[in-house]
This record gives structure tokens, sequence and C-alpha cells, in this order.
């Protein structure tokens, strides 16, 4: 079953440089994982340096595959140190595709 991950990231107010490049190398770990980007939006109304990632994942043991990939990585240390610099809060919600998206959607 088709899962939909939607990642809302609370980014502190700085340079986002890092936080950017970093999330190139996260996306091709977590891809060759099954995961599948499917939008990043960066916010340009609302909460100033916001960014909301909406994934898609094949079933939900792929979101645990995804994570002990990048856990697992050589960079992980570096990663999750620009992450945590750059990154306020995050949520993630997962959900099944809703009864009302019209079929090839």
């Amino acid at each position: 079953m088709t899962i939909y991950m939607q990642s809302t990231l609370e980014l502190r107010p700085a340079d986002l440089t890092r936080f950017r490049a970093t999330m190139i190398e996260l996306v091709a770990i977590v891809e060759a994982e099954g995961w599948h980007l499917v939008a990043a939006i960066e916010q340009i109304t609302g909460r100033l340096h916001t960014a909301i990632d909406v994934w898609r994942l094949p079933d939900l043991e792929s979101y645990q595959r995804g994570l002990a990939a990048l856990r697992s990585h050589a960079h992980f240390a570096e990663m999750a140190t620009a992450l945590g610099a750059a990154i306020e809060r995050e949520t993630v919600v997962l959900g099944g595709r809703a009864s009302w998206v019209p079929e090839g959607r």
C-alpha cells in the first residue's frame, strides 16, 4: 500500500546553503530505499523559513529502511550536524491516499 509522508521543517533564519546541500544528499540516500520526493516547497508566505516535503513511499516499512540508510551512511554525522543547526522543529505525518482524489492522480 502506498504511503504518503509530509515533513514540515521550521527552519532557523540563517544562511540555508548548507541545509540545502545536505537535503540534496539526503534525498539521494532515501530515494535509493524506495522513497520518492513528490514536492519540496519553501514557503514565501505564512511562516517564512518553512519547508514542506511531500514523499511517496511504497509501504510503511520503507520509512524505517530510509531512516536506517541515513543512520548508517558515512556522512551521517555531518548531515545530522547541518540539519540540527538549520531545523528548529520538524513535524512528520504519514497517511494513505484520500478517497476523494480523482483516479489517475
